[in-house]
């Protein structure tokens, strides 16, 4: 009925002059009528519309909130799982204080995690004074719904305040066991309900939208949006009409009103899956018809308009042919101003009027204005354009006998088009009476690309565009269900890959996130080129992949698809004119024999994964069932290594740095050992690179730095000490001031202390190490690049920072006098050195040729087992008391 009465009456103002005042005022006033009629029903049907899309709106952000709460909620209980293995691994023997310390558990989620035993007495959290005292918990909620049971749950509390971190937070607790079944207490991991609320900021769903995740009791565990319209947090719904809504099986949106906001509600909700706690988002009823009130105004001023000049056209009607011209022109003007798109077919196929936003939508001649062409001759132009080229239609069926008034395939009322350069137009017609039709056009393109950026991002990594963990979860659901349907006698088994890069916390760390995240693009790039069309690619979150490969007669062994894709992640990347290398390690899981479930599958390839970074990285392992005590293994080495350090047991080693000119000792490089008391003497590239992993390194790092200089104090003026720094712990602001602390409380002189780093430091010219590295140099503190040669810009770092010494790798070393390449590689090296100021030391000197060969290159100082393996403290003073006779010949 959209202004079809006005329709008519154009057609007919050129009768008008021939009829009697009385009845032209009886046809205005129908006209009148028609216009206000057709407004109405136009405000009710936006009115529709903007509900509808209110509604579609909430069901999406809801579903995105789901995603979000189900990522989080899993992150926490992995953790929750890792507390409880480490303390069910103990088998009784426990050292909650290392468990609840280590950083494999921490993230900007968990604000805190803690070990409440079976008095309810907290025993160790990661936060307040260290250990933590004992506090009795035995009243909290979280640790009493665990008493009694007999099932495994995980528990999501209310809001409260902890008693350790005196902040709000909501916990989420699963139990343990003592090695004899009994319960043993509670582990928890409390999140702060803010990290909700800073979500929801993310998402502009409209003013005074509101959000909140509510439990199944009717507590409110985290609020955002709108603050006068957002539920409090902690506010009990338990007695508002909104609670029972909360336990129906299916959650429709609904209206509420209440005490909380002065206007109505339209509220979305969503059940988290597998969890007691409800998503919830509104909007109140001013944001959900704010669109359809705004049109409304613009109606009623342009109805406004339309009245008076309707008015004043019937009066005018008796006047002359061109008076009647002229105010049909003006209406023609008013409709070409419309923001849709008008045009009227004559039973005869004729089209009278068709206004200037028609010809836009449509991409028509600007001739057509006032002079249209028949519509079935405006359908075959549109034909040949290739117009309906996505309009799908039956084979055999024309757009004319589509679209047209025969409506042979019944979308005539109503369809939507995509014209070729991808807008989408909303055609809808109203039949006339006399056989004709009014048709109208509106541009939905905004409205259908938030509709289809919206399912994308409840299914999508928005990173990288692959799917994320929601959707592998269901896609290997609806394979395990195909898998368990298939005939037992053709079993096709597949496989699921979980894919992890090495060294991409480094790259991320030294590079920036801006550069991670384009590497992160990069590695995804090279997945999809390795991998069949039908197999399954998903990110998980931070560095983290799956891949479900499909299984068909054909399929390739999952270790061969694992081999290509460890190949191609390895392959340098060119980001922002940087080289960068990383690599993959991947864990293979087999379904349905390695889990009946897509979560059991999806941990035994995380087992499998973590076999295969403890085999060197940039490898694949299977999953099977001894996995778990090679997990337990590496837990204990880090937790015996924690222990250690904590107790001072590890020691320094020096090795001797002979000067080749002076054959005497200028000084020693301190090397970090530990003495295991049941494994004996581990090696440091075991050790070395746990504690880098799980964050002991910068512990480490002090007390090296530190027993070193003390010890350097007490040897004669004219030694040094050398100290490795780790890349890692360049990430501290505070190393530089650390270090100048170190070396004042030691007595030491900052020119007798040298440390060396390595180029992956220097990997990105990054601002914060270069001056780091500068203020050290600015104390007087000697800088020295380890291991120089093997990275890929080897001398374009030299332009980079006025090193004090270079340190010859002993792969170039090892081979002089048999490789003429590694002679020509350490005479550029000491040249070049020499020529910036340099000192070079060689490393890894074994044999007297060696030595004598680094001498004649010019090369001035040398290290190696020629000269001394690195000896505990008590053999330094033995060492300087030998070589003492041929440094006072020298001197």
């Amino acid at each position: 009925m959209r202004l079809r009465e006005v329709r008519r009456a154009i057609k007919r103002v050129a009768l008008w002059r021939r009829k009697s005042w009385l009845g032209s005022t009886s046809l205005g006033v129908a006209m009148v009528c028609a216009l206000w009629l057709g407004i109405v029903t136009k405000h009710t049907e936006n009115r529709a519309i903007d509900l509808a899309g209110a509604k579609r709106d909430l069901q999406n952000v809801t579903l995105l909130f789901e995603e979000n709460v189900l990522r989080s909620i899993g992150e926490m209980d992995k953790a929750l799982l890792y507390l409880r293995r480490s303390i069910e691994a103990g088998k009784g023997n426990h050292d909650f204080h290392s468990i609840v310390s280590t950083t494999d558990i921490l993230s900007a989620l968990i604000v805190q995690v803690a070990i409440i035993d079976a008095n309810g007495i907290m025993r160790a959290s990661n936060v307040g004074p260290q250990p933590a005292p004992a506090t009795d918990l035995s009243d909290r909620e979280h640790y009493r719904f665990h008493i009694g049971r007999t099932t495994d749950d995980l528990f999501i509390s209310k809001p409260v305040i902890g008693r350790a971190s005196g902040k709000w937070s909501v916990q989420l607790t699963r139990r343990f066991l003592m090695p004899d079944g009994t319960f043993g207490g509670v582990v928890v991991a409390s999140f702060n309900p803010a990290h909700f609320e800073s979500f929801y900021g993310r998402i502009d769903l409209g003013k005074g939208a509101s959000y909140a995740l509510l439990g199944a009791d009717g507590i409110v565990r985290a609020s955002g949006g709108d603050p006068d319209e957002r539920f409090r947090l902690g506010q009990d719904l338990s007695a508002t009409s909104l609670f029972p809504i909360l336990k129906k099986d299916k959650l429709e949106p609904f209206w509420e009103s209440g005490a909380e906001s002065a206007t109505s509600q339209l509220f979305g909700l969503r059940k988290v899956a597998g969890h007691p706690v409800v998503v919830s988002a509104s909007l109140p009823e001013r944001t959900v018809y704010g669109d359809s009130e705004h049109n409304a105004y613009i109606m009623l001023v342009a109805g406004l308009l339309l009245t008076l000049l309707i008015l004043w056209a019937t009066r005018r009607a008796w006047l002359s042919e061109m008076q009647v011209k002229e105010k049909a022109e003006q209406l023609q003007l008013t409709l070409d101003h419309m923001s849709q798109g008008i045009m009227m077919v004559t039973r005869d196929l004729q089209i009278p009027i068709l206004n200037r936003k028609s010809l836009d939508l449509l991409d028509l001649p600007r001739s057509f204005l006032h002079s249209p062409p028949r519509f079935d001759e405006l359908v075959a132009l549109q034909e040949q354009r290739g117009e309906f080229t996505n309009a799908d239609l039956p084979e055999k069926i024309g757009a004319l006998e589509a679209f047209g008034p025969s409506d042979v395939i019944g979308r005539f009322e109503m369809y939507e088009r995509v014209r070729p350069d991808g807008t989408v137009i909303e055609v809808r017609s109203s039949r006339l009476r006399n056989g004709g039709f009014v048709r109208t056009f509106s541009d939905i393109t905004q409205r259908r690309r938030a509709q289809v950026q919206a399912d994308r991002m409840a299914s999508e990594d928005t990173l990288t565009g692959l799917a994320n963990r929601r959707t592998l979860m269901q896609h290997l659901d609806m394979v395990l269900q195909e898998r368990m349907s298939q005939d037992a006698s053709e079993p096709h088994p597949f496989a699921v890959l979980y894919l992890d890069l090495d060294r991409f916390k480094f790259v991320n760390d030294t590079q920036g996130h801006a550069v991670g995240d384009k590497l992160l693009l990069a590695v995804a790039e090279r997945l999809k080129a390795s991998l069949r069309q039908n197999d399954f690619i998903a990110r998980l979150g931070g560095d983290e992949f799956a891949i479900v490969l499909s299984s068909s007669e054909r399929a390739e062994r999952p270790e061969i698809v694992a081999q290509r894709l460890v190949d191609a992640i390895g392959r340098s990347y060119d980001i922002d004119s940087h080289q960068l290398l990383i690599g993959a390690s991947i864990g293979i899981a087999i379904g349905p024999d390695n889990g009946q479930t897509g979560n059991e599958l999806l941990i035994a390839a995380d087992l499998a994964l973590y076999a295969a970074k403890a085999a060197g990285r940039a490898t694949y392992r299977f999953f099977s069932n001894e996995m778990n005590e090679g997990l337990k293994v590496r837990q204990q080495i880090e937790t015996d290594l924690r222990e250690a350090i904590v107790n001072e047991k590890l020691e320094l080693h020096y090795q001797p740095i002979i000067h080749l000119q002076n054959n005497a000792i200028v000084g020693f490089e301190a090397l970090a050992r530990w003495r295991h008391p049941v494994n004996g003497m581990v090696p440091p590239d075991k050790f070395i690179p746990i504690a880098e992993e799980c964050g002991l390194i910068q512990v480490l790092g002090q007390w090296v730095l530190q027993e070193a200089c003390s010890q350097a104090a007490k040897w004669p003026k004219h030694l040094t000490v050398a100290v490795n720094l780790s890349p890692v712990q360049f990430a501290n602001p505070g190393l530089a001031g650390m270090i100048e602390r170190i070396l004042a409380e030691a007595g030491l002189e900052p020119a007798r202390l040298e440390v060396e780093i390595t180029e992956g430091l220097l990997m990105k010219n990054s601002d914060s190490n270069l001056a780091t590295l500068q203020r050290l140099k600015d104390v007087g503190v000697r800088i020295a690049m380890d291991d120089f040669g093997t990275g890929y810009s080897s001398l374009g770092y030299l332009q980079s920072f006025p090193f004090d010494r270079i340190k010859v790798d002993r792969s170039f070393v090892s081979k002089l006098g048999s490789n003429a390449s590694s002679s020509a590689i350490v005479r550029a090296v000491v040249d070049i050195a020499g020529s910036r100021g340099m000192h070079t030391t060689a490393e890894g000197v074994e044999t007297e040729a060696q030595r004598q060969g680094l001498a004649m290159l010019g090369c001035d100082e040398a290290q190696g087992y020629l000269f001394s393996k690195p000896v505990p403290l008590d053999g330094v003073t033995k060492l300087i008391a030998e070589w003492a006779p041929q440094l006072k010949s020298a001197a």
